[in-house]
């Protein structure tokens, strides 16, 4: 049976199950030994799992943000100083909400699998509604981690819908992070790998104020 959380033996296994695949990551093929690196070298943990809200952060338009570098899959030695350098970046990006989705990731948090993220994807243009028809390859990721989720936050799945569904302008801010496992995704539902992880701050358009107002 499962558990809201993995125990000492689950976590135990699959500690071993990635040290394992470390040390025989020369005996699988390519492909399999990019993901296997990039985890041991670049990607670790404590990157995703970040829970230190920065004191401030950097705003990037929509066109500053498409020209951070594009990565390959398996990064190269010069690669890692510029993963590394812009992975300590706090940024705040404004957009509009067009899709929300949870994500079955919840093992990268010592869960189960529907406690994990929430991807809320942005687009620079407001959209005729939520999950809109047509490409999606135009929008860029941001995600809220559970970290960031109720009860810290009130950053429900119902809330964060009911932005997009109202086409709100929005700020997103929070941890840059390059996500080296979706390169392939790019051009398909995300017009980047580099994202916006673990999202600390949102904040709504009040037009009548003319202010940006938190997201509580």
């Amino acid at each position: 049976s499962f558990s809201p959380t993995l125990d000492e033996e689950e976590l135990g296994r699959y500690r071993k199950f990635l040290n394992e695949a470390i040390r025989r990551k020369a005996t699988v093929p390519e492909r399999e030994r990019m993901y296997i690196e990039a985890w041991e070298r670049g990607f670790a943990p404590e990157v995703k799992n970040r829970q230190e809200v920065p004191p401030q952060y950097e705003a990037l338009s929509f066109a500053e943000f498409l020209a951070l570098p594009a990565l390959p899959l398996a990064y190269e030695d010069g690669d890692w100083e510029a993963v590394r350098a812009h992975n300590a970046r706090a940024v705040s990006l404004e957009g509009y909400v067009g899709e929300v989705r949870r994500v079955r990731d919840g093992w990268n948090y010592g869960s189960l699998p529907w406690k994990g993220d929430v991807h809320v994807h942005l687009r620079d243009h407001p959209q005729p509604r939520c999950f809109p028809d047509g490409p999606r390859g135009g929008q860029i990721v941001t995600e809220v981690t559970p970290h960031f989720q109720p009860p810290k936050t009130g950053w429900s799945d119902e809330v964060l819908w009911d932005l997009c569904q109202r086409q709100v302008r929005v700020r997103i801010s929070g941890w840059l992070m390059h996500d080296f496992q979706h390169v392939d995704g790019v051009g398909r539902w995300r017009v980047s790998a580099w994202e916006i992880h673990p999202v600390t701050g949102i904040d709504v358009w009040d037009p009548d104020g003319q202010a940006w107002q938190p997201l509580p």
